[in-house]
């Protein structure tokens, strides 16, 4: 997950819509006995019919689907049975970010719990790239594996998995990607992805840990007993770690990720896994009421990644595979440092970023394509996440790599980056992606060449997009119109009961038009916060409200209206400061 973004360009308009959901509030609000807002704010997240509603409210205390419905899970259970009991070597090949590393650690350590003779290899991110390679696959044949099992990776590795078999190797694939376009499964003893369209699993936006956990689910209730896995122990476990790669993989928090998401935040907080209580320390968390989504893809999962990034993606699974809980203290310090390190030359890459994304000769490109010479090429996307919310334009950020001038790229809602680079495909070796984000290796022998390629590509992507000033400008979507006197403890209380909150169920967000700012105050530390009070035109009482962000932009810009009134989309908040609560406005849009 990118960090948030916490600055905003003053002169970035956006585009502020209304959901307008029809349906029936007022009956939903009766019988759920909740609030005809909160009813409101359930229409808007297309919940409609009372077993939807149902299901949203209640995710906490649902089941998720049958494992056996998912296609090929039960054959690969029985497989891996047949290897466990014959001794047979199997080996788990996974991937180098939260959601690889959380499937590689859950599948690992409970096959190791059943008596299997089990290891697993992390691709380097560099080195290796994305996911099962031939060099693995040899590697495993050498150290006499009889099987191979994927997670979070090989649905498109028809390739690598068509040697491992020509080879002699048992593979089996766990995965959530996207199955390839021609429909091609490689061949495989086993595929098991909820995404196949011969799949009868129900849900079908499990991250690659969720699909993991629910293959230990079924293996755990069908063949456990012998030493006592029951589904009980697996998700008091296990639970945790499928949560955590489900908020750090962005995967829509709909349907079952919300039961997985909503019980794994409880999980991650009462874990008995000696590393991750050790991560939960290292970060301050471990004190805190409760873990959130927040915590998970902003503090956690950066840590995490970080090794991955940086180093080896092995040095979390160790954290989590640890018993000594001092020596975990040390790792996980280790992995908080490598984060601090990230974050160090990702300021330093996005601040020459930003100088040339200012500079006049790109600030009339519409497509930002920027080479930065010195930006680690595991941050590349990082950096391309973080212009792109600046200026509010498709990113493609380019640096030098070992093999040649790669890098990422992050997009904007009306422009299709995967189709927009794939017209320019005769300037990279390779490249692939999806709408919104891409990775890609620029062609050419020699860095001249390459260079060539880059402004060549330049001058496609802007040449050809029909991107219009309109769309450049950012799309904020709020609930309704309310009128702050409308808040109340209860109606936040409601609120956050449709937690969790993160991509696929945005948190509660309503407008208040003219309000009028009585006192501003710049706060914290790096002034990067503002405190104000305001009155909404209607009966004069005082609210109190804050803005995280550009501060001296939110002054200048307040200061620069003549009326002294705000536009504001706003969440709505309890602060609690030595022992008072009071009811406060976070503001998240002004205008």
């Amino acid at each position: 997950m990118d960090e948030k973004v916490k600055d905003r360009m003053v002169n970035m308009t956006s585009r502020w819509y209304m959901r307008t959901f029809r349906g029936d509030f007022e009956g939903i609000s009766e019988r759920f006995g909740i609030s005809k807002i909160a009813a409101r704010v359930l229409l808007n997240r297309e919940r409609k019919t009372d077993a939807e509603i149902e299901e949203y409210i209640r995710a906490e205390e649902a089941e998720l689907a049958d494992p056996s419905l998912m296609r090929d899970l039960v054959r690969a259970c029985e497989i891996l049975n047949e290897k466990i009991v014959t001794g047979k070597k199997i080996r788990v090949i996974g991937d180098y970010d939260v959601d690889g590393v959380c499937s590689t650690f859950i599948l690992y350590d409970f096959f190791r719990s059943m008596g299997a003779d089990i290891s697993y290899v992390i691709p380097h991110r560099v080195q290796d790239g994305y996911g099962i390679n031939i060099d693995i696959v040899d590697k495993a044949k050498s150290d006499g594996i009889d099987t191979i099992i994927t997670c979070d990776n090989g649905i498109a590795a028809f390739t690598q998995v068509s040697h491992a078999k020509d080879i002699g190797l048992t593979v089996l694939i766990t995965d959530h990607h996207d199955i390839p376009l021609n429909n091609e499964l490689p061949p495989a003893d086993t595929v098991t992805n909820p995404k196949r369209e011969d799949c009868n699993y129900p849900f079908k936006g499990l991250c690659g840990a969720g699909v993991a956990y629910q293959l230990i689910n079924y293996y755990a209730d069908r063949y456990g007993e012998t030493f006592n896995q029951s589904k009980k122990v697996v998700e008091s476990k296990y639970l945790a770690f499928a949560a955590l790669a489900t908020v750090c993989d962005v995967m829509e928090l709909i349907g079952e990720n919300r039961t997985i998401v909503k019980k794994g935040l409880k999980a991650i907080y009462n874990t008995e896994n000696v590393g991750l209580r050790a991560l939960l320390k290292v970060s301050e968390l471990a004190d805190k009421e409760k873990i959130t989504v927040y915590h998970c893809g902003f503090i956690l999962g950066p840590m995490i990644n970080a090794s991955g990034r940086l180093e080896s993606a092995v040095k979390a699974i160790k954290l989590f595979l640890e018993s000594d809980s001092e020596r975990a203290v040390t790792e996980a310090k280790e992995l908080q440092q490598l984060n601090n390190e990230r974050k160090e030359i990702t300021e330093e890459a996005l601040l020459r970023a930003t100088e040339i994304a200012e500079s006049p000769e790109y600030m009339k490109d519409k497509v930002l394509v920027i080479l930065v010479p010195d930006c680690h090429e595991s941050i590349a996307g990082i950096v391309a996440g973080r212009i792109k919310e600046k200026f509010y334009k498709p990113t493609l950020i380019f640096t030098y790599a070992e093999r040649g001038i790669k890098g990422s790229g992050r997009s904007i809602e009306d422009y299709n980056m995967f189709e927009e680079i794939s017209k320019c495909s005769d300037c990279f070796v390779k490249f692939g992606g999806h709408p919104m984000a891409a990775g890609f290796s620029l062609k050419g022998e020699s860095t001249e060449e390459q260079m060539e390629y880059l402004f060549k590509l330049r001058k496609q992507l802007n040449e050809n997009t029909s991107l219009t000033e309109e769309e450049l400008k950012p799309k904020v979507f709020f609930d309704m119109e309310l009128p702050p006197y409308y808040v109340s403890e209860r109606l936040i209380d409601e609120l956050s009961s449709f937690e969790p909150f993160g991509t696929g169920n945005r948190p509660p967000t309503f407008a208040k038009r003219g309000i009028a700012v009585q006192s501003l105050s710049i706060i914290g530390k790096n002034e990067n916060a503002v405190r104000l009070e305001f009155t909404d035109g209607s009966d004069g009482q005082l609210y109190k409200a804050i803005w995280f962000g550009d501060a001296k932009g939110f002054e200048s810009y307040f200061l620069s209206k003549a009326d002294k009134k705000l536009d504001i989309i706003y969440s709505p908040q309890i602060n609690e400061y030595r022992g008072f609560r009071n009811i406060q406005f976070k503001i998240e849009e002004y205008r």
